[in-house]
């Protein structure tokens, strides 16, 4: 069998970027960057999105090039595929640069028509770069909203990755999802009704149900092919989903949030990087959509990335929280295949202490332990040194 690659691919990302709500902008960039690329350009669509936003796609030849603008975010992403090896891809990316001028610029470059035997991480905000063998791709597809590919590495088993960020592993999974789950639900004297925003992998919708007296878990996953990912390799999640109390409400957290309203003991937000249109579930309008949909002892627990790599949205997430709730604390724990392997969580309550254990329902979990609940909260004294505050 001919094992020549069919083509090449390439992934970028414009932040900063300028000129993303004209449709005119758009189709001067496709055109452009068909020209520079030295391919041949058959045909240019681009449409207007209200209110706003623009995408576009240049029918080429070679296959396409396409782009997609979130001016609200400052952001673009772009695509293009070329058969053979005769495109000129860093002109395609000098040319939109050139149009966008955007602040930063990130590419993942991609063989097509190989075998995939390596996957080389492409997490922006880190300070190096993470290669993974790969024994076996399991799914490598494009969902209306992500690149998501799942394959099999030697010592790490199952990897899931979205827009090539790895999510997670079978070896430090559990320690995610345990910190995101246990540490707010053993401070809470009664927990019935959880949310989980995000969450696709449904991993942390099973650490919510080992807790006795749980009776609604709501799965608010944006992309429901994530979820039917999860349910075809996953046992964990098979499970889960046929648990009668789990409902996978997919679609806008903001409007799933505020369906809520009023009813619920814990939020889980289990999301991916503040990149794209997932940066303003780190921000302080959804936290206060948050804090209107949780009952008068309930709590908040938040990933907000890594201490080492990413403190300014540590810092950010921390304040928006102090502000809104009672109580607002820090956790964090080491995850060894995440960016800087310290992780944090804010956790915030509006009325109980997140730091006291009000129940010991005996829950079966590998790293957290009632008895060193406290051991997971970040000491006062350390935050401040950190981050300032």
């Amino acid at each position: 069998m001919d094992q020549s690659p069919v083509g090449r691919h390439a992934i970028c990302e414009l932040w900063g970027a300028k000129h993303l709500n004209s449709v005119d902008v758009a189709r001067v960039a496709l055109e452009r960057a068909a020209e520079a690329g030295k391919v041949t350009l058959i045909e240019v669509f681009v449409h207007q999105f209200s209110p706003h936003g623009v995408s576009g796609v240049a029918v080429i030849a070679e296959s396409h090039l396409a782009l997609h603008t979130w001016p609200e975010y400052d952001y673009v992403a772009a695509d293009f595929f070329t058969c053979g090896d005769s495109a000129d891809l860093d002109a395609i990316i000098a040319v939109l640069s050139e149009i966008f001028e955007p602040e930063r610029v990130a590419c993942r470059f991609l063989t097509r028509g190989v075998p995939l035997d390596r996957f080389e991480e492409a997490e922006p905000f880190s300070a190096s770069q993470t290669s993974y063998d790969v024994v076996e791709v399991l799914e490598q597809r494009r969902t209306e909203y992500q690149d998501v590919l799942l394959f099999e590495s030697p010592r790490l088993g199952r990897v899931m990755a979205l827009d090539g960020i790895v999510q997670m592993t079978d070896l430090d999974t559990y320690v995610y999802h345990e910190m995101l789950a246990h540490p707010a639900l053993h401070a809470h004297p009664a927990p019935r009704d959880v949310a989980i925003v995000g969450g696709g992998d449904v991993h942390l919708v099973a650490e919510v149900l080992k807790h006795p007296g749980i009776e609604h878990v709501y799965l608010l996953e944006l992309d429901e092919e994530v979820v039917n990912l999860a349910r075809k390799h996953y046992e964990v999640a098979r499970e889960a989903l046929t648990d009668p109390r789990v409902e996978v409400r997919p679609g806008d957290a903001f409007e799933s949030m505020a369906a809520l309203s009023g009813g619920l003991d814990a939020i889980l937000v289990d999301l991916t990087d503040p990149i794209g249109p997932a940066a303003r579930l780190f921000e302080d309008d959804f936290y206060a959509l948050c804090q209107a949909a949780l009952r008068d002892d309930g709590f908040l627990v938040a990933q907000t990335e890594s201490i080492h790599f990413h403190p300014d949205t540590v810092r950010s997430c921390f304040t928006a929280l102090s502000k809104r709730f009672a109580h607002a604390d820090l956790l964090w724990t080491a995850i060894a295949t995440y960016p800087g392997a310290f992780w944090t969580f804010g956790i915030a309550s509006k009325g109980r202490d997140p730091r006291s254990v009000v129940r010991r329902p005996g829950v079966q979990t590998r790293l957290y332990h009632a008895d060193a609940h406290e051991w997971f909260f970040v000491p006062p004294v350390v935050r401040r040194q950190l981050l300032g505050v």
